[in-house]
Parts: structure tokens; sequence; C-alpha cells
């Protein structure tokens, strides 16, 4: 038994890895041809993104993604940093392709919110609690201080919310908001992040 579960964990982990690989896939190429099928010029003025025509078989896409420039070359969809060293994971792909896609006509509501309130938040409130509060708690917590410094390479600057907060440019009308409540005689650390209540209608 005990020689057999290794190479059965190994499986598993094999399977839901390209089980998850096959539906980003999917997503990508669902995200591709949303993208496809809109008006680019209008997709990328309302996502603050630049489009520049090459010749009359390809357009290039300029956008900022959490301080890092990218090119996205159409119509093969190929995305490139300005570094070769970065890379454009596939979940972050889908994510800029929808952001481009639906900037058509989404607006921003200039209202904060927490991932709770967003459509459909509440369903998946605890695994992004998981994923994402918790592991700024475990990082900043103890010294919040830090996240003003850990955040300047991502484009973060100093807000004005909490005990510290952090304004993260996820992408050009996409801010994320990390806040950090200190520590207190009777309370440990508490954070939230916050989004504009539109960021909804452009993901």
């Amino acid at each position: 038994m005990e020689t057999a579960q290794p190479a059965y964990q190994e499986n598993y982990c094999l399977v839901g890895e390209n089980t998850f690989q096959a539906a980003y896939r999917d997503a990508l190429n669902r995200a591709r041809e949303v993208l496809h099928n809109r008006d680019k010029a209008s997709c990328c003025a309302g996502g603050g993104a630049g489009l520049n025509r090459l010749n009359d078989n390809t357009t290039t896409i300029e956008i900022c993604f959490l301080n890092k420039s990218l090119n996205i070359t159409l119509p093969g969809f190929s995305f490139n940093a300005a570094t070769q060293e970065e890379t454009t994971s596939l979940w972050e792909q889908i994510l800029i392709l929808h952001y481009l896609a639906n900037s058509q006509q989404a607006a921003l509501q200039n209202t904060l919110i927490n991932y709770r309130r967003l459509r459909d938040g509440a369903l998946y409130a605890e695994a992004f609690e998981r994923r994402c509060i918790e592991p700024l708690l475990a990082n900043f917590g103890p010294s919040p201080e830090r996240l003003i410094t850990a955040a300047a390479p991502l484009g973060g600057t100093p807000a004005d919310f909490a005990d510290i907060a952090v304004r993260i440019p996820a992408l050009p009308r996409i801010e994320i908001i990390c806040c950090l409540w200190k520590p207190d005689k009777e309370f440990g650390p508490e954070a939230t992040i916050l989004f504009d209540a539109g960021a909804e209608d452009f993901l």
C-alpha cells in the first residue's frame, strides 16, 4: 500500500492538472472568439488599451497588466511582454481578453465594494478569502507597512483606506485596493480587498 500511494497521488495530480488545462484552453478559445467578433477600436478605447494596425492582416493591442506592458498580436492572439523573461499565463490571457471584449460597453461606477457584493461573489467568497485575504494577512498582517513596499513593483500606490492600503492598477480601468488594519489588544490584524462596483461588467 505504501508503494502504491505515491503513484496514485501522482496520477491524480496529472489528471487534475490536465483537466484544468483543458478547461483553461476552452475558456481561452471562447474569449478569443468573443473579442474577434467585437469592434476592436471600441473595446480598446473603453478599456484604456492602444490599437495599432501594422498592415492589412496584422493588428496589435497594447495593454498594461499589473504594471507589465503587453502586446497582443491579432489575428493569432499571441501575447508578448516587454522582456523575454516575462510570460503571460493561460488564466491571465483569459482575464485580459474578457476585459477587452467587455470594455466596449462596461463603465466604472465610482463605488467601492468587497468581493461578496460582486455578482455571484457570495458563492465564491470562501474560496476568495482563502486564496486572497488569508495570504494577505499572513504576509503583511504583523507588519502592514511592508505592503506599500511590496506593492510598488506592481504599480501600487498608498491609498487613504484602513490603517494601511494600496491601490494596484491590475488593468487600465480596474484597480485592486488592498486594505489592512493593525492588530490591537483585543483583535488581531484584519484585511479586505475592494473593487469598483463596475469591475464585474468589465470581467
